[in-house]
């Protein structure tokens, strides 16, 4: 019965361990080291320009879902399962916003996390 007791308290404390470190991981590692890691061209955005000069900057963006939507244009970097996208808004052909998001996969998880974005409206 006591060495019932002792396996069950050793299986309980390596699960709750991998737990905690399975949450430490997917919920604070992966997005700071993706921060640190976003390409570099994407750091210094030229927002409050005009289309052309973000496509000169930025290159060509991926095609777009809705070819008549003209208030984004979307990036992408990175290799299969960490993926960075890069999403710029505009108005009136001027880009007003940006955000970047990290999509995650493995065999575990599949998550996208917003590393950064700012506004000028």
């Amino acid at each position: 019965m006591q060495q019932n007791r002792k396996w069950l308290w050793i299986i309980s404390g390596l699960l709750l361990i991998s737990l905690s470190l399975y949450g430490l991981i997917y919920s604070w590692v992966v997005p700071k080291t993706a921060a640190w890691t976003t390409p570099q061209k994407w750091r210094m955005l030229p927002l409050r320009q005009s289309k052309t000069v973000v496509q000169d900057y930025l290159g060509e963006p991926i095609p777009a879902r809705d070819p008549k939507d003209s208030t984004y244009e979307e990036w992408g970097a990175g290799t299969k399962g960490k993926r960075y996208f890069l999403r710029i808004d505009y108005a009136d052909t001027v880009a007003v916003g940006y955000s970047i998001r990290y999509h995650y996969a493995n065999w575990l998880v599949d998550r996208n996390y917003l590393i950064d974005s700012f506004s000028v409206k």
